[in-house]
């Protein structure tokens, strides 16, 4: 098999150009990455930003249309292989198998050739939900306030730290939402309604309620913190003038930022000892669950977070009966008995 690396390099180019959100580019990026590397192109056949902001039509390119024949022609089989020899975490693999089945529908489509990929199943999907396995990391509430209590400090990034910490849970966003916040859509007056506006997937936008804890450490790092750290940029007139989260130059966070203060504080709080995790989405995730786990409607827990369909949200009621199931067999008499063989059962 021989993949000519420019004319992959130029359809990969062209299919990032159709998604408008730099961090969906850059995820695409990354998880097309290993499919370039099991192709024998490597770095060679991911394009450049420069290269992605020139792309254009790639219906009439007679190179890109026998690479098309090309993958079209390595068959289900080598397809499958694949998927089977990725590494990383079931949750990785799924998401890199998710990026190369849109990739490749959408070459299909616009090329209007055969998509290779369209049996190819998520791995360890054997039918059933698509959410199915779903890797879900949410914290106890008893951690949740160990990591509160470790983003406590003083100064003007404390004041960013703990009110990042409490949007992302409180409010359940997504990093990428966090970042892009915009004080012009932080509506936090009404004591009794206040509430964020968030761009979301797919360009969706969507009202957020705030809950208290949130709403009373924004309105102290808006109001102290954020406007230290603003008076530190040299450049008054940046784009970045109306961001929520700035770093200490000013600017506005990145995604990755977002990480490292969230992993941060997790180390700082002990949640990364024996191996544990912390990243900002298991904050979302552990918005969910909290609120099923409360009570709450699951079509208001999919409004809250937004997502697209309530089989997504639905992932949260299995985590919350694995919850359940725990604190059973921790405190139920008949479940102590059994995991000790029964010993204080005379019968």
């Amino acid at each position: 098999m021989t993949i000519d690396a420019p004319a992959f390099r130029r359809l990969v180019a062209a299919f990032l150009a159709t998604r408008a959100s730099v961090s969906t580019r850059e995820a695409y990026r990354r998880d097309l990455t290993h499919l370039a590397s099991a192709l024998g192109v490597g770095a060679e056949g991911i394009p450049t930003d420069e290269e992605i902001r020139g792309a254009f039509g790639i219906e009439d390119d007679p190179d890109v249309g026998a690479l098309l024949e090309t993958l079209v022609g390595l068959g289900p089989d080598w397809w499958r292989r694949w998927r089977d020899d990725l590494d990383g975490s079931p949750a990785t693999r799924r998401r890199r198998v998710a990026a190369v089945r849109a990739f490749c529908r959408w070459w299909s489509r616009v090329c209007d050739v055969e998509n290779p990929v369209s049996e190819l199943r998520p791995p360890g999907a054997a039918g059933g939900s698509r959410h199915a396995g779903r890797e879900v990391v949410a914290f106890a509430q008893s951690d949740m306030r160990r990591l509160l209590e470790a983003a406590q400090r003083s100064g003007p990034v404390g004041a960013r730290d703990v009110a990042l910490i409490e949007i992302l849970y409180g409010c359940g966003l997504r990093a990428s939402e966090a970042v892009g916040l915009n004080v012009s859509a932080c509506n936090l007056d009404d004591g009794e309604d206040p509430y964020l506006v968030v761009t979301g997937k797919g360009a969706r936008v969507r009202a957020v309620a705030v809950p208290q804890g949130a709403r009373v450490a924004l309105q102290a790092y808006l109001r102290i913190g954020r406007p230290e750290l603003v008076a530190r940029r040299r450049d008054a007139g940046s784009a970045d003038a109306d961001a929520v989260f700035v770093s200490v130059r000013g600017r506005r966070l990145a995604r990755e930022d977002a990480w490292r203060i969230v992993t941060a504080i997790g180390r700082r709080a002990g949640l990364l000892d024996d191996g544990g995790r912390v990243f900002p989405h298991a904050l979302r995730h552990s918005c969910g669950t909290h609120l099923i786990q409360a009570g709450v409607d699951i079509r208001y827990v999919q409004a809250h977070l937004g997502h697209a369909s309530p089989v997504t949200t639905e992932v949260y009621t299995h985590v919350t009966a694995a919850h359940l199931k725990s604190d059973f067999d921790r405190a139920h008499p008949r479940a102590r008995s059994v995991a000790g063989n029964d010993a204080d059962d005379p019968a």
